[in-house]
């Protein structure tokens, strides 16, 4: 068991913590940590009430890189907050496949230019991948 294991455990249980800074600052350690043990966990927080903690969560799975996260992350590009969006096209930049093309084309007319640049770039990042 990795030595990280109880200080995950402990960001785990604070994603569920009354303040939404606590739950934001541990889903921002849980992609820092990189365990993909947190996958599941943060993928429930993209439902977050509070658009900080969805944002981070998004930004997280990214960094977890794992498939698991595409279709919670693709819905996540028509949350009402832009830069939960930015995040979630962000992570999809790592996570996405070609099937995620589809919905980040739609993505590219979103009233936000700070996301459809991001769309664009993670558009363009799946598109050169090989391996897909």
């Amino acid at each position: 068991m990795s030595e990280e294991y109880p200080r995950m455990n402990f960001f785990i249980r604070n994603l569920e913590n009354s303040q939404w800074r606590v739950r934001e600052e541990s889903a921002e350690a849980l992609g820092e940590i990189g365990d993909k043990l947190a996958v599941v966990p943060l993928i429930k927080c993209l439902n977050d009430d509070d658009w900080h903690v969805r944002e981070a969560a998004a930004l997280s799975l990214g960094i977890l890189d794992d498939r698991r996260a595409m279709e919670p992350l693709l819905n996540m590009l028509n949350d009402e907050k832009d830069s939960v969006r930015y995040g979630a096209a962000l992570a999809l930049s790592s996570v996405g496949d070609k099937t995620a093309l589809k919905q980040l084309e739609l993505a590219t007319k979103d009233d936000s230019l700070m996301v459809r640049q991001i769309v664009e770039f993670a558009i363009s990042e799946i598109d050169h991948r090989k391996d897909v």
